[in-house]
C-alpha cells in the first residue's frame, strides 16, 4: 500500500470512529498520528468531534498535536463536542505553552467567497480546495462512506479524481446521453455506427436503449463479479452507472479544479 493511501485509510477509520482500527494502525505505524493528507482533519480532530475523551487522551499521549489546524484554521479544541474533551485538549495546550513551545501561526484569512459544495463532501472537506478534494479518497463524498470506498478500490478507483474519469462511468454516461437521441427501428441500412470496443460481443447489435438496461458487466473489460460489487452501492445497470451521482459529482469537481487559483488571483 502506498503511503498516501495508508494515511487516508488511517483517517477514514478515525472519521468513522473506528478507534480499535486507529489504535492498531498507530501501533504498526506511529508516525501516522498527525498526518493530514489533502489538509484533512487529524485523528485528534475526529476524536474531539466524536466527543470521546478517552480516545482524545490516548491520541495526545501518542503525540497528537493539540494545535493542528484544518485548512480553514480549526483546531481540535474548536470542533470538540463536549467539555470533557475540551478540558483534556486545553490541558495539553497549557503544558505545551509552559514548555515554551512556539505557538502555531494563525491561518491566513481567506477572501469572503460564498461558493461551497458542502452537500457533496463530508464536513472535514468543507474547507478544502477543489484540488485537494480531487486528491481525496472517494469516501470524502457525502453518503458514499467506507463501503463505497472499498467497492471502488476493487476497480482501482481510489480518489475522487479517479472516479470522475473512470472509463466505465464515462462510457455509460455517453450511452445514456446518446440514447435519448436514438430513433427506434430507424437505423439506415448499411450504417457504420457501432461501439463494439465498449461492449461484450454478444451485446454489440443491441440498441443504445437496450444497452442501458444491461448490467455493468456487459461493458467490455468488466468481469461478472463487477455486478455484485456495484450492486452494493446501488448500481445495477449501465443506465444507473452513467447517472451515478457520486461519479457525476467527482467529474464536476475534477473539471472545475482546473480553473481554481490557489492564491485567489483572478487570472
Amino acid at each position: 500500500m502506498e503511503r498516501s493511501e495508508l494515511e487516508h485509510d488511517f483517517l477514514d477509520n478515525a472519521k468513522s470512529f473506528n478507534w480499535p482500527a486507529v489504535k492498531e494502525m498507530l501501533e504498526a505505524t506511529p508516525d501516522l498520528i498527525n498526518v493530514q493528507p489533502s489538509m484533512r482533519w487529524t485523528a485528534l480532530h475526529q476524536a474531539a468531534f466524536d466527543g470521546n475523551k478517552d480516545i482524545a487522551t490516548y491520541l495526545l499521549e501518542q503525540g497528537a498535536d493539540p494545535l493542528a489546524q484544518t485548512r480553514s484554521g480549526q483546531t481540535p479544541l474548536e470542533v470538540a463536542k463536549n467539555e470533557a474533551v475540551r478540558r483534556a485538549i486545553a490541558e495539553q495546550i497549557k503544558e505545551s505553552e509552559e514548555a515554551d513551545e512556539p505557538p502555531k501561526k494563525k491561518a491566513k484569512k481567506m477572501p469572503n467567497y460564498k461558493m461551497n459544495i458542502n452537500s457533496a463532501v463530508d464536513k472535514e472537506y468543507e474547507g478544502s480546495s477543489l484540488e485537494d478534494i480531487v486528491a481525496a479518497p472517494t469516501s470524502a463524498l457525502q453518503g458514499l462512506a467506507l463501503k463505497g470506498r472499498d467497492v471502488l478500490k476493487k476497480f482501482k478507483v481510489h480518489t475522487i479524481g479517479d472516479l470522475g474519469k473512470w472509463k466505465f462511468y464515462r462510457i455509460s454516461k455517453a450511452i445514456l446521453g446518446l440514447a435519448s437521441l436514438e430513433q427506434t427501428d430507424k437505423r439506415e441500412e448499411g450504417a457504420a455506427l457501432n461501439i463494439n470496443k465498449a461492449m461484450d460481443k454478444k451485446h454489440e447489435c443491441k440498441s443504445l436503449k437496450e444497452i442501458l438496461e444491461l448490467p455493468p458487466s456487459a461493458l467490455q473489460g468488466l468481469a461478472g463479479w463487477a455486478d455484485a460489487e456495484l450492486a452494493k452501492v446501488g448500481v445495477t445497470t449501465i443506465a444507473k452507472l452513467g447517472d451515478w451521482k457520486y461519479a457525476k459529482w467527482s467529474e464536476w469537481i475534477s473539471e472545475l479544479s482546473s480553473f481554481e487559483n490557489t492564491d485567489f488571483s483572478s487570472l
